[in-house]
């Protein structure tokens, strides 16, 4: 197994490899009643044992019962970082794009008719402008996260908001939508 490699002393890689074959099992089954599939489920498994590998030592004088319940929580917490994750990362292609992710106009307003050619735009815009607003508008990622996810500040983000919107806007502008 590759979690041995952090592993630095031969006693610490001894106990992972116990608690693996211990718990390895319960771990896959809080993992999928969560997940509700076997390969996210031991993907999910698997990232559980990287953090306890990573946190062996925390492992040493715990007594069983807590061991087991310490475990369950990792496995747990795991699953639902991957459902979070998979939930947020779902994918829409600009090709097959629903209708939906975008709030419709008022009919009476003279903007009426953004979804119709949103595709497009979206597809003229630049990648990094519409990423951010494609994750802000359509995924509901907060600031935080997409600043996190594009290593740059909270404050950068704001801004590449703002000028993504610009830029739609004047797309839709040049297809001569409203003045």
């Amino acid at each position: 197994m590759i979690f041995l490699t952090l592993i630095d002393t031969d006693e610490e890689r001894s106990r992972f490899e116990q608690l693996y074959c211990q718990y390895r099992q319960l771990m896959f089954y809080c993992a999928k009643s969560i997940l509700k599939n076997d390969c996210d489920a031991e993907d999910a498994v698997q990232n559980a044992l990287l953090y306890i590998a990573q946190h062996i030592d925390k492992f040493d004088s715990l007594p069983e019962k807590e061991e087991k319940g310490l475990i369950v929580m990792i496995a747990t917490q795991k699953a639902l970082d991957f459902y979070r994750m998979r939930k947020r990362r779902a994918h829409i292609s600009l090709d097959q794009y629903q209708p939906g992710c975008w709030e419709p106009p008022d009919p009476l307003d003279s903007s009426a008719g953004v979804e119709e050619e949103l595709p497009e735009i979206l597809k003229e815009m630049s990648p990094k402008y519409r990423d951010v607003l494609l994750k802000r508008l359509c995924y509901g990622y907060e600031y935080t996260e997409i600043a996190k996810e594009m290593k740059t500040t909270e404050v950068n983000v704001r801004k590449m908001l703002q000028r993504a919107r610009e830029q739609f806007i004047k797309l839709y502008q040049e297809r001569g939508r409203f003045a």
